[in-house]
């Protein structure tokens, strides 16, 4: 228990830290981009990214989380190493071709449904990222399988750099959307580099690709790649449908408030990320400790999510205004409906890797489907009259129904945990957080989120939401044992 906790603190303080500083810089340039595009011209380039990424899992097709599980139990074997280099040169090559068909499908996707001119001519460039992204998106997903998440940390945070140093300039010279492409290319380019020198570190080398493998590894990956796929058309498809349907400046109203929510949810990603390849190990080492891990994880996630979506929800309008500027304040309606979807989705991405970590990827991905194809037929039943309302409100439900259905398969794994007292805690101290914050509207907006946060950590402690048992559990993680090391942790 205490390796697993050690090799988790590894990787989620250094991919904490290092998510941490990519969003301090991501968050002020993703600002700068609202504001220096205006509503129409980020409309369009959103649409862009949220047209692009319907077709990315085709060159992917669930390769990536197949590989860290793969890793993951490959490399403890004696001929571990051996297999790895292997798979690794296999999926690099399929990746490559999968991705090269998968560009030519969007293309002529986003001809046929009438986009301009000059979005497609954007969607090309980024085709040229998206088939460099296949290189980097199978080291990261080896390194993640070796647990070296410190190591894509840090080439995320040199990508972050270049693309906002690179994506200020091109801004400033009044580029637009087409000089930002160009600067995240040029990051792409260095990030798939860096990656690369990570799995060249542990050990890979570059062979023949056995394509006699490919059809069965696809079989395998298919679960994963119909997850990916199904996430990716609920996350993005009401961005799509806004820019055909509606207008490019409410298309950018809703992802301005969309993007402040993606923001919040890297830190699960973050943390989940972490625990994904240490469960599998777990779950076969040391199978009796994972309700334990499970109930202090939800915990954990639900202090870190509920206040931001009480709070932001309280503090849509001065926020947006704040960020923004007054010719966004159409973005705070959406904002206050679409916050609820953080904690939401915190509780659903952990839960499906639960069920993943349990063998059932096949459960994730029906409910998925499910939950994906209720997101789609919503949206084309409201979305073309009510607009970013009905996003946000589809966004949210989407969610809550995703959870509900991975909530139904762990029923029996999940029932020793106590979910009446932490919810009626965590719950209670967040809204009464939210109430004393909305009492003094008279404060600047930054002065009343330090003393929402300061209010709510001294409720925390109060009501014994976190207290002696968190601080034991925090000792252990820092007691890091001396076999933990390197890429053999």
């Amino acid at each position: 228990m205490e390796r697993f906790a050690s090799i988790v603190t590894r990787n989620s303080s250094a991919g904490a830290a290092a998510q941490l500083l990519i969003k301090l810089l991501s968050f002020g340039f993703a600002v700068l981009i609202v504001r220096q595009l205006g509503a129409e011209e980020f409309g369009q380039y959103a649409a862009i990214g949220a047209f692009a990424s319907l077709f990315l899992f085709i060159g992917d097709l669930g390769l990536s989380p197949y590989a860290v599980r793969q890793v993951a139990r490959l490399r403890d074997q004696p001929d571990g190493p051996t297999q790895i280099n292997r798979l690794f040169n296999d999926i690099v090559s399929l990746r490559l071709i999968l991705t090269t068909f998968g560009c030519c499908v969007m293309l002529v996707s986003a001809w046929l449904s009438g986009r301009p001119w000059v979005m497609i001519g954007a969607m090309a460039l980024t085709a040229i990222g998206m088939i460099t992204y296949a290189v980097e998106g199978t080291s990261e997903a080896f390194l993640a399988g070796y647990e070296r998440l410190d190591i894509t940390a840090g080439a995320k945070v040199i990508y972050q750099i270049i693309f906002v140093t690179l994506g200020s300039l091109v801004l400033l010279q009044g580029l637009g959307y087409y000089g930002l492409i160009y600067a995240t290319l040029i990051s792409i380019a260095a990030l798939t580099f860096t990656c690369w020198l990570g799995v060249r570190r542990i050990g890979i080398q570059l062979t023949w690709p056995r394509a006699s493998l490919w059809g069965p590894m696809l079989r395998a990956s298919l679960p994963f790649g119909v997850i990916t796929f199904a996430l990716g058309l609920s996350y993005k498809f009401d961005s799509v449908l806004l820019n055909i349907y509606r207008s490019d400046a409410e298309t950018g109203y809703y992802n301005a408030a969309y993007n402040l929510v993606f923001s919040m949810v890297t830190i699960s990603t973050v943390i989940n990320t972490s625990l994904y390849p240490s469960l599998t190990r777990q779950a076969i080492a040391a199978p009796q400790t994972l309700p334990v891990i499970y109930e202090r994880m939800l915990r954990y996630l639900l202090i870190i999510s509920l206040p931001i979506a009480v709070g932001g929800s309280l503090l849509a309008e001065p926020l947006v205004d704040f960020l923004f500027g007054p010719a966004y304040a159409p973005a705070a309606p959406a904002l206050q409906i679409v916050l609820w979807t953080v904690p939401l989705m915190f509780l659903s991405e952990f839960l499906s890797y639960v069920v993943v970590v349990a063998g059932e990827e096949k459960r994730v991905a029906r409910a998925i489907i499910m939950s994906t194809s209720f997101n789609v037929a919503l949206n084309l039943a409201l979305l073309p009259r009510y607009g970013i309302v009905a996003a946000a409100a589809t966004t949210v439900l989407t969610e809550a129904l995703l959870v509900l259905q991975c909530l139904w398969f762990l029923r029996d794994t999940l029932r020793p945990i106590r979910w009446g007292s932490m919810l009626v805690r965590v719950g209670g101290a967040s809204i009464l957080m939210g109430t004393m914050v909305a009492a003094a509207p008279w404060l600047p907006l930054l002065a009343r989120i330090a003393a929402g946060a300061l209010i709510y950590a001294a409720l925390l402690l109060s009501l014994r939401v976190i207290g002696a048992e968190e601080w034991r559990f925090l000792r252990r993680l820092q007691r890091r044992p001396a076999s933990v090391e390197g890429g053999s942790a």
